[in-house]
């Protein structure tokens, strides 16, 4: 029985030896995660709007938006995040809708999804997302559903989660800015 206790004692020990390194460490790259992750969302607000020159952060409706102005400070649109899921998990969506409620542009990085390689994959591709530009939450629809957006062949469920993530984003943009932007944006 001693020994067992001893046994226990040891393991406990070595336990929280391993539980304080991974803290350690976990402590010590924590800011560079997190700084990293910042610079990758200011990459993409940059990518669909490369015109801005300042993202105002805001909660508009119970959702993180950034405002994108020019040099001027009016207002370009904002960026909203979707994150619909698609075939292998969830796609990570990052898109400009422009103040009368159309895609501006919309950015998918390779780290912002888990679906298939080679296939689904492909939603990242800018031949795959310029497709939407322009399109409001009314057009936004693969042709196989009679819209005007190709799906990727042989990945139609991330091609359709992508859909689904923008129209859901127009939707709520419609909802949030009735009247567009106009009047919204303050000065």
């Amino acid at each position: 029985m001693r020994e067992m206790a001893k046994l226990g004692a040891i393991l406990a020990v070595f336990c929280a030896i391993g539980a304080g390194a991974i803290a350690g460490v976990n402590g010590a790259v924590k800011a560079r995660i997190d700084e990293n992750n910042r610079r990758e969302a200011v990459l993409k607000r940059q990518q669909v709007f490369p015109a801005a020159k300042d993202f105002e952060a805001r909660v508009v409706a119970g959702r993180e938006v950034f405002l994108a102005r020019d040099a001027g400070g009016a207002a370009l649109g904002v960026v909203v995040a979707a994150g619909p899921r698609g075939y292998a998990g969830p796609i990570g969506i990052t898109l400009g809708i422009a103040p009368d409620g159309t895609v501006a542009g919309q950015a998918i990085s390779k780290l912002d999804q888990t679906e298939t390689p080679g296939l689904g994959v492909k939603v990242t591709l800018a031949s795959f997302r310029d497709q939407f530009r322009g399109k409001d939450a009314d057009t936004v629809r693969l042709k196989k559903d009679g819209g005007t957006v190709d799906a990727i062949t042989a990945a139609t469920i991330s091609s359709r989660a992508v859909v689904y993530g923008v129209r859901e984003a127009l939707a709520w943009f419609r909802s949030a800015f009735p009247r567009g932007l106009e009047g919204a944006t303050g000065g």
